[in-house]
């Protein structure tokens, strides 16, 4: 009796179980997907914002570079 119901019904739950895992793996993944594509974007735009500080440090270093250099003019000073 009992092999004959888990004959009927096991065949059942394996498939029932089999759907739920794929709908779940696939679920995941594409939240894998997603997070991955996140991060990848967050570090094109932190790549940007570094570009975009460093040539304003560059631009202001270039700028007021004569006016610090002058100072030292005939100081005795080697570079």
């Amino acid at each position: 009796m009992i092999s004959a119901l888990l004959a009927e019904l096991l065949p059942w739950a394996i498939g029932i179980f089999a759907t739920l895992g794929a709908i779940f793996g696939i679920s995941w993944s594409k939240e894998r997907a997603g997070r991955k594509q996140g991060r990848q974007e967050t570090y094109i735009e932190a790549k940007a914002q570094d570009h975009e500080k460093a040539s304003d440090i560059r631009d202001r270093v270039e700028r007021d570079l004569p006016d610090r250099v002058r100072e030292y003019d005939d100081a005795g000073y080697r570079d």
